[in-house]
């Protein structure tokens, strides 16, 4: 297998991305905030201390909207320019990326989970690093051809 391509991710595209990838991350703290906040809507409605009750359920708003306010504060940072063009290479040997100012490539074996999802293909190094690409970097039959590849060698996630 050998695919070739280049693309440029949008900020708004670099945005779904992350969230994708963070998912998991999003819903663990998104749950855990609405865990406290009721827990705090209880304390402040029995007969414990109402401050400590309203303190909990700030806490717990805030668990819910940080991770969104986060990332749009890093795109708004960032402006409206597209990323710089990325040259992606992907053969049976591993991925190679190329940038303006640096290139680099990854053995296969070098990733814990290969998925895609919501029009990215996610190529996850650990639970903080991933590379992000764009379904629509590749036409049609290269998504088949990759998709086909990484199934046989059994390292594309369900």
């Amino acid at each position: 297998m050998l695919l070739a391509t280049q693309y440029s991710l949008t900020p708004d595209e670099a945005l779904r991305g992350t969230r994708t990838f963070k998912r998991l991350r999003y819903a663990v703290s998104v749950g855990s905030g609405l865990l406290v906040a009721l827990l705090g809507l209880y304390v402040a409605l029995s007969e414990g201390s109402a401050a400590f009750g309203y303190f909990m359920i700030f806490n717990g708003l805030l668990f819910v909207a940080m991770p969104e306010l986060v990332l749009r504060w890093g795109r708004r940072r960032r402006g409206s320019a597209p990323y710089s063009p990325i040259t992606l290479q992907l053969d049976d040997e591993g991925l190679r990326l190329e940038t303006e100012v640096s290139e680099g490539g990854l053995p296969w074996d070098a990733f814990t989970d290969i998925r895609r999802r919501s029009g990215f293909w996610i190529f996850r190094m650990d639970h903080a690093q991933a590379v992000l690409v764009p379904e629509r970097a590749f036409e049609a039959a290269a998504n088949a051809e990759l998709e086909t590849f990484l199934r046989g060698r059994g390292m594309l996630a369900r």
